[in-house]
């Protein structure tokens, strides 16, 4: 009986330490001072929880390239940290959902381009989201942060689903094809931002009231005069 117990102590002290050690380090590589997160290894990892990892969670930048190319991975928790997602961070991941915390204040190029994002959600703090960031991705639905200064050209590109998009007021720059296959666009900045041919097919654009000729005689919105109209 004795040794019985003696066993079960045994057990019950390792079974603490691997909870207690979270996600094996062998499955990724940290900068040295572990704040950023340069490369993901396991390449059979379906779900991560970075925030439930003790050594993860303290990570500050997804790392160029991380994840890029992990086709199984479907479900990332970031962590709360989290300030910028670097270049091609997400590459061509199967991941269908994913929420942007607080921290972040930058997307960079194509970090998620080629992924099967079909639901993001960005937070206040937020200001870029560099080009290519989210090309291919098939989001039906996107609010932006009032914090957003600035759409990289072809940001969204080839997203078929969407077909209305609301620009918030501090937005001071939209590139080239940042969208495409939209109808309406909302502009609710009352000077209008720069932007250089974002929208391929829209059909209509809102303004604030009172703001119609600003938008209209700016030299960036010309070719869309005929389409502008006030919000109603």
């Amino acid at each position: 009986m004795r040794n019985f117990l003696l066993l079960l102590s045994v057990f019950a002290i390792f079974a603490c330490k691997d909870k207690d050690s979270g996600i094996s380090s062998s499955n990724y590589e940290l900068s040295t001072n572990g704040l950023v997160l340069t490369k993901w290894k396991n390449e059979t990892t379906t779900a991560l929880d970075m925030q439930a990892d003790p050594t993860l969670k303290e990570v500050k930048t997804i790392g160029q390239g991380a994840f890029a190319g992990h086709k199984n991975l479907k479900i990332i928790t970031l962590p709360t940290q989290l300030i910028t997602i670097e270049k091609e961070a997400f590459f061509g991941t199967s991941i269908k959902s994913i929420f942007i915390p607080s921290g972040v204040r930058v997307i960079k190029q194509d970090a998620f381009n080629a992924s099967t994002l079909t639901s993001v959600q960005f937070s206040e703090g937020l200001t870029d989201i560099e080009e290519g960031g989210f090309v291919g991705c098939q989001i039906p639905l996107l609010k932006f942060p009032e914090s957003l200064q600035s759409i990289g050209a072809r940001a969204f590109y080839n997203n078929k689903v969407i077909v209305e998009v609301v620009i918030p007021k501090n937005v001071q720059n939209i590139g080239i094809n940042a969208f495409s296959n939209l109808t309406t666009v909302t502009f609710k900045g009352i000077n209008p931002p720069k932007v250089n041919t974002p929208f391929e097919s829209v059909t209509r654009i809102f303004v604030p009231k009172g703001r119609l000729e600003v938008y209209k005689n700016n030299e960036s919105f010309k070719k869309y005069a005929n389409i502008i109209s006030e919000e109603e």
